[in-house]
């Protein structure tokens, strides 16, 4: 028998008089969410134990995923295959457990004046087994976990051992876990305590706190201690969730406690209805420090809850079954190892919120009430609410629970072992839960700004050969333009990106989300823009114009000697190589450039991402490829068998794969056209789609993928494919771009965009002017994905949907050898089309292309 005890306790409190004089010294408080924030599993767990039979719930995700997560390593079979196609754990272990190194390591426990936290793991194993060495190792390095034999047919002596560690790890908060009757038949006890005791950084003076009503039922009130204190803290009124998010930061830079408040007395159940993953990490990213009244009762209760039905709920059964398979934990007797199944796995945790170590604090010396005057914001939490504790620098869910009566203190008692009865059922999960808007308003301005990037693709369905383009580098151009433009010239950019007003607020934050987007880089994946304008050294640029490049672009404004032809396209050149790392090296030439040009704005864009899973570069074979022109070209097809986000999207008759970077911000979408349509009517069809309506229907699966490897460079000028998007007069006589130059005769000759992509078994690299970019792809599974046919693909920023890339592959050709000839390599060639250089557009041909 296998039992695992998870223990937490969390003790919340502000700071005594003593050391108040120590907040001044503090760095500022700044909160922004890290990318790797939390997972789908801790709201899935919130959801399980938020049913009418529990009132006030604590539960620790990150303390029942470690121990899932020790089990993992040691199991096999197809107990190791539901760990993974259940809780996604990934098929390369190495890289799982490096991820839990990391946010053990910025768990490590600490005792500071700040606060405490203890977080330990140990395995209690027979004396008659020993442990494998490549799993103890493991256990110790990765997951901090030491293993201690223990003699089981010593219970007494046993259980005294077990609570003892439990004991002192929780400060004396759970003292007595286990009894000599629960080791009956034990082999392995794993058991994982976490402990912590914060201080506010924001006080709660002690002579504030008063009774007051505290709604149980909007018809039920009971009487409870208010704190109140009134000071700046990051605060959200979401309407996506109808509710209030505040963020309480305890000192020490590390950790919060958020809470999130329903709108109305009842609203609870909705509120945690609506809760995932997605939906609450973009309210975060909207806080804002604001001055905010805070009243919130003093609570205190322990929770405790056996999560044997909650996992098998999840998919996770073997484990629990005699066929359940753990080869990789312990060597010794066959009848004992045979007995290693999981019997329970039980967690205890208790909160306490209140004013502890307060007795000498002094009103007189904290005025925070008076701080700010008139607030606009008040958090009362008199009514049942969400919470959860955050581990800031990886985002790391220590705890997660509800309160819904704060004079309730006793542990619902715990249900008996699965088997001996069914216990309460979990509130029902789903398994791919929608992304809610963070503000309907809003959310619809933000789907409209991103209508121009489908319309925009839709303009190249036409176009001859292989298309690469990037809508994020292009409307940052165009945004560039809106801001000098006026009249009429303004009129039609606005219409064509749905922007009512550049200077409202609304869309200057989704402007500026778009621009952090493309500035986003870690360690595994860089994203890098620049916007730079050249103007004639004859002119100068209106001072109020500038001030809006630098401020919201981050651009500059070069002076630069147009009449020197060769001088100025040589400078243009080299500041669009530097920007795209060299992978663009001319975009201008003197057919662009002329000695009356009055300016040029260049935006250049630099992608470069490792694939999350690479490709095998042995596995690449010459394959045929069928092209809508030339029929059955013989092309190197990479192929991967691994799990990705994957749908058969029947509105646009196309398969949907999600190809995922390192890191998760960003991936690879592609849409590959079924049998019997073609990829020129798809990408017709999809200005009627929504990308966002495609990314939330996919779902994990195992996939075989196969994709070309290929290379795209790609040159337009844009202003033909700009024109049926209604935007027309910046080109012509009656340009009126006089917030720029202050001068009304200057009008825009061409907009030049070049692009180049590399995609191949370690990733992509692709760049344009407006953009550079650097990529990797992947793929992998059962269901067989084979794009050996046209299809389209986007690149972009998983989180807030932007696009920063978009193309059409069509047609390969080989690089190095003539067109239809097969290499004999596959790995010596990468397919490659262009440059693909497409001349302004001849209007004086047909008066009926635009109409």
């Amino acid at each position: 028998m296998l039992l695992c005890l998870l223990i937490g306790a969390l003790c919340l409190s502000r700071i005594s008089a003593t050391n108040s004089s120590s907040s001044s010294k503090e760095e500022p408080d700044a909160y922004f969410p890290p990318m790797e924030w939390s997972d789908t599993f801790d709201w899935k767990l919130l959801k399980a134990y938020s049913t009418p039979n529990y009132r006030n719930v604590l539960v620790s995700p990150i303390g029942l995923k470690l121990v899932l997560a020790l089990l993992y390593e040691g199991s096999g079979g197809l107990t190791e295959r539901e760990f993974q196609n259940n809780l996604q754990f990934p098929l390369d272990k190495q890289h799982f457990r490096e991820n839990f190194q990391n946010i053990l390591q910025a768990l490590q426990p600490s005792e500071r004046k700040e606060y405490i936290l203890n977080l330990g793991t140990r395995i209690f194993l027979d004396s008659r087994l020993t442990a494998q060495q490549n799993f103890a190792a493991k256990a110790l390095h990765n997951y901090r976990t030491d293993i201690e034999k223990t003699n089981y047919s010593e219970p007494h002596e046993a259980s005294q051992t077990i609570n003892s560690w439990i004991d002192k790890l929780t400060n004396g908060k759970v003292s007595h876990l286990i009894s000599p009757g629960d080791l009956q038949d034990a082999i392995m006890i794993i058991a994982n305590a976490i402990y912590f005791k914060g201080t506010w950084r924001h006080q709660f003076p002690k002579n504030n706190t008063a009774l007051g009503g505290f709604y149980v039922s909007p018809s039920e009130i009971v009487t409870v201690p208010y704190m109140t204190t009134t000071d700046a803290f990051y605060y959200f009124e979401s309407n996506a969730l109808d509710a209030k998010i505040l963020r309480l930061p305890y000192k020490g830079q590390n950790y919060a406690l958020f809470i999130v408040l329903p709108n109305s007395k009842a609203g609870l159940s909705e509120l945690i209805k609506k809760v995932n993953l997605h939906v609450l990490k973009k309210e975060l990213y909207l806080m804002d420090k604001v001055p905010v009244e805070v009243r919130l009762p003093k609570f205190k209760f322990n929770f405790q809850a056996r999560f044997t039905k909650t996992l098998q709920d999840f998919g996770l059964r073997q484990m629990f079954q005699n066929t359940a398979s753990f080869p990789g934990i312990a060597r010794g007797i066959p009848n004992l190892l045979r007995m290693l199944v999981v019997s329970d796995i039980i967690q205890k945790a208790g909160i306490e919120l209140d004013e502890e170590g307060s007795v000498v604090y002094a009103a007189t010396e904290v005025q925070v009430g008076n701080k700010f005057g008139v607030v606009d914001y008040v958090f009362n939490a008199t009514h049942p609410f969400l919470f959860f504790l955050e581990e800031q620098t990886k985002g790391t869910i220590l705890f997660v629970g509800k309160v819904e009566n704060p004079l309730e203190t006793n542990a619902v008692p715990i249900p008996p072992r699965f088997g001996e009865s069914q216990g309460a059922q979990p509130y029902p999960l789903s398994n791919t839960p929608n992304l809610q808007p963070a503000n309907p308003e809003r959310d619809a301005v933000i789907r409209r700004f991103n209508y121009f990037d489908l319309e925009l693709l839709k303009e190249f369905s036409e176009s001859p050969g292989n298309v690469f383009i990037s809508p994020a580098s292009i409307k940052t151009t165009l945004a560039l333009i809106l801001e000098g433009a006026k009249g009429i010239s303004a009129e039609e950019i606005e219409n064509a990106l749905r922007v009512d007003d550049i200077n409202d607020k609304e869309i200057r934050e989704i402007l500026a989300r778009l621009l952090f987007d493309l500035n986003d880089s870690t360690s595994n994946t860089v994203l890098e823009a620049a916007n730079s304008i050249f103007v004639s050294d004859k002119f100068s640029v209106l001072r109020e114009y500038e001030k809006k490049v630098v401020r919201y672009y981050k651009g500059a404004i070069k002076s630069l000697d147009f009449s020197n032809v060769n001088a100025a396209v040589k400078t243009i050149n080299a500041w669009v190589a530097n920007a795209t790392h060299g992978l663009i090296q001319q975009v201008v030439g003197n057919q662009n450039i002329f000695a009356d040009t009055t300016l040029v704005l260049a935006n250049a864009l630099y992608f470069k991402g490792k694939w999350k899973t690479e490709f095998d570069p042995a596995k690449t074979k010459e394959k045929c490829f069928h092209s809508l022109t030339r029929g059955c070209i013989n092309t190197p097809m990479m192929q991967i068998s691994d799990m990705f986000n994957y749908n058969l999207n029947i509105d646009l008759n196309a398969h949907a794969v999600e190809l995922p970077y390192q890191d998760d911000k960003y991936a690879m979408l592609i849409l590959l056209p079924t049998n019997g349509n073609n990829v020129r009517t798809l990408t017709r069809d999809m200005q009627h789609a929504q990308l966002n309506s495609i990314i939330d229907g996919l779902k994990p699966m195992d996939l075989h993928l196969e994709i070309p490897k290929f290379e795209i460079e790609y040159q337009i000028d844009l202003v033909q494919f700009l024109r049926p998007l209604k935007i027309q007069e910046i080109f012509g006589a009656k340009a009126n771009l006089s917030g720029i130059i202050g001068r009304e005769n200057v009008r825009i000759n061409n907009v030049i965009h070049k692009t180049r992509v590399e995609v191949n078994e370690y990733g992509t690299r692709a760049a344009a002017v407006n953009t550079a970019v650097v990529i990797p792809l992947m793929g992998s599974s059962a269901q067989r994905i084979i794009a050996d046919q046209p299809f389209i693909f986007f690149i972009y920023h998983r989180e807030s949907r932007n696009i920063i890339f978009e193309g059409l592959f069509v047609e390969p050709t080989l690089s190095s050898i003539p067109p239809k000839t097969v290499a004999t390599n596959p790995n010596q060639y990468t397919v490659r089309s262009g440059p693909n250089y497409h001349p302004r557009y001849d209007y004086s041909r047909t008066n009926n292309r635009y109409q």
